[in-house]
């Protein structure tokens, strides 16, 4: 009752009375937490109906106040009576995997606080772009907590941007490209056959479709093992070396079409009576008949006897 009478007299003294000019220095100085039915009233700001102490929600979270109950606002599990903060709100689980929710808005049914499968078509998962695949997030099916693969995306002639998690769309340096692609002009365009690195491991170059196959030089036993798309005298040659005398796979000089070595002879197309002359030319060999030095591989026609002179053994 007194309390009540003091709080009477209060009003009345901010109101009416004060305006006779009446004086409230006695009623201004009273000691409330002396006043009756006052002395239970909490301190700590943890039940007066509003967010303050550094709550989280209403008289609840934060360092002061007690946890709060499920479906409550939060931003660490350590304002949660339940141990689990999820989407913002006290939940009764951890609530953690790909396709689930704590809130009313995020999943397919149920309230704030219980968790369970998020909407279908709910984006899940990162964009990822990693050997020239892009592939977008993926999307929840609002039943399970699996989140499905997203779409996968080739970046065709153009590398992936990790940071970006994307397919570049120009460049500045050949990195930029795809295997076997060149940067020309912002553009990506489709090294020659033949062409080693820009993707190719050592000992292979880059084919006619952009895909790494054995170098010049490497053995063979057909056309298509090569990246040149041509297997000569058993390795990948840079050309079809199908002349007398040239060959691919002289020695130190293997996978380059290359002269046939002086006095060496070159199968079908250059035996018998003839040998290589070393400069791609089949020709006598010596001690073969001849008219002049045109005719021997060696470059002389012995006067004498009108027969090829000999090759020097090297």
């Amino acid at each position: 009752m007194w309390k009540k009478q003091h709080l009477l007299a209060m009003a009345l003294c901010a109101g009416a009375l004060s305006a006779l000019g009446m004086g409230c220095e006695l009623i201004a100085s009273v000691d409330r937490s002396r006043i009756p039915g006052d002395e239970n009233v909490p301190s700590d700001g943890c039940s007066d109906g509003t967010m303050n102490n550094e709550e989280t929600d209403v008289d609840c979270g934060g360092s002061i106040c007690p946890k709060c109950d499920t479906a409550k606002a939060c931003t660490a599990a350590t304002d949660c009576a339940s141990g689990f903060c999820a989407d913002d709100v006290c939940c009764d689980a951890a609530c953690d995997a790909e396709c689930d929710a704590c809130t009313a808005a995020l999943k397919a049914s149920g309230d704030d606080g219980a968790c369970g499968p998020s909407k279908a078509e709910t984006e899940c998962g990162e964009a990822t772009c990693s050997e020239g695949v892009e592939t977008s997030r993926g999307t929840c099916d609002g039943e399970s907590v699996e989140c499905a693969p997203g779409e996968e995306k080739a970046c065709e002639e153009f590398a992936c941007n990790e940071a970006a998690s994307a397919c570049l769309t120009e460049c500045m340096e050949d990195a930029h490209c795809a295997k076997c692609h060149e940067c020309a002009d912002g553009a990506c365009v489709l090294a020659a056959a033949g062409t080693e690195g820009l993707g190719c491991d050592e000992g292979q170059a880059c084919d006619a479709a952009g895909e790494c196959k054995p170098a010049n030089g490497q053995e063979c036993d057909a056309e298509s093992e090569c990246a040149s798309g041509l297997c000569v005298d058993g390795v990948c040659c840079d050309t079809a070396c199908d002349t007398a005398c040239m060959a691919c796979n002289v020695k130190d000089l293997e996978g380059t079409c290359s002269n046939v070595l002086l006095g060496s002879e070159d199968g079908a197309d250059c035996s018998g009576i003839n040998v290589c002359d070393g400069k791609g030319a089949c020709k006598l060999a010596g001690g073969e008949d001849c008219t002049t030095n045109e005719q021997c591989a060696s470059d002389k026609c012995l006067p004498s006897v009108f027969t090829c002179g000999e090759i020097p053994t090297p």
